[in-house]
């Protein structure tokens, strides 16, 4: 869970140091709907969330000859009291149980937060002991939990593509 402070220092770096920052994939066949329902499941199971912690920000679900849609979800998954991963997935698209094409596109971030409210967390010398144990200690810590984001980031990515295969097959 995010620090609570009104007042606080925010380390934020993409989990995908390469171009591009985050994962792109795109589909053109039968059934583009059925991601909505597919993907909150693979997002849950991957990043081992619970409901409570998948906000979704944005719903546009147009319907017509072509059903039309546009979703964005916001993951927050802790990984420990400072660091937590903060993952946005969208997906748009339009069609019909013929024929569709859908975009999805997720952009992994991990933050870490450390509280400046009070007049110890905002002295000098907590600052020196912050940095020198952020770098001796944590700095490695991060870097594991920038190769999980990586990590879960990938299989929600095969998941997803598994998933579009089995459409295409079940319309073939």
């Amino acid at each position: 869970m995010p620090q609570f402070a009104r007042t606080k220092l925010v380390l934020q770096e993409y989990c995908f140091r390469e171009k591009p920052i985050r994962a792109n994939i795109n589909y053109i066949g039968p059934n583009p709907s059925k991601l909505y329902y597919k993907v909150y499941d693979l997002m849950k199971a991957v990043f081992k969330v619970s409901d409570a912690d998948i906000q979704e920000e944005k719903f546009n679900w147009g319907k017509g000859e072509k059903e039309k849609f546009k979703v964005r979800w916001y993951i927050h998954k802790d990984m420990d009291l400072f660091t937590y991963l903060y993952i946005r997935v969208d997906i748009s698209g339009y069609g019909d149980e013929k024929s569709g094409k859908a975009e999805i596109i997720i952009k992994p971030v991990m933050r870490t937060e450390y509280p400046q409210d009070t007049i110890w967390q905002r002295s000098l010398f907590y600052e020196m002991m912050r940095v020198m144990w952020h770098r001796s200690f944590y700095f490695k810590k991060r870097e594991e939990y920038a190769d999980d984001c990586r990590n879960m980031t990938s299989i929600l990515g095969r998941n997803i593509h598994e998933f579009l295969r089995q459409l295409r097959e079940e319309s073939g």
